[in-house]
């Protein structure tokens, strides 16, 4: 009859298995180029170390619209920079209704979600 592992060894080796961390490098790049855009949502998760976060971020027509581009451009610098491109999905939508755009919404998902199959 083997061992059966303690719960240490257990949690040691869940966390040396877990996904890819999520950096702190990445999550300050992260809070300094949507400083100016407005926090819809907000997940994290991972114990004892975050390896999923997905946030959604929202930019008024009138103040920042005219920047997004220029946003998810430093959006996909950061993720190349700080390596977890493999892991990060972005996405863009307007909302409103031509030729009125209300609002521009930023999805991002960085984690083992995205992992690439």
């Amino acid at each position: 009859m083997t061992d059966p592992k303690r719960g240490s060894e257990a949690l040691m080796e869940a966390w040396r298995n877990a996904g890819q961390p999520i950096s702190d490098e990445f999550v300050s790049g992260l809070a300094d180029i949507t400083s100016e855009l407005a926090l819809e949502r907000i997940l994290i998760r991972g114990i004892p170390r975050p390896d999923v976060l997905q946030a959604t971020f929202r930019a008024d027509s009138n103040n920042h619209g005219a920047q997004i581009g220029s946003v998810v451009q430093q959006l996909v610098d950061l993720a190349h920079r700080t390596e977890v491109a493999d892991h990060t999905s972005l996405t863009w939508q307007t909302r409103g209704l031509p030729p009125v755009i209300d609002s521009q919404v930023i999805e991002v998902s960085v984690g083992v979600a995205n992992r690439a199959r």
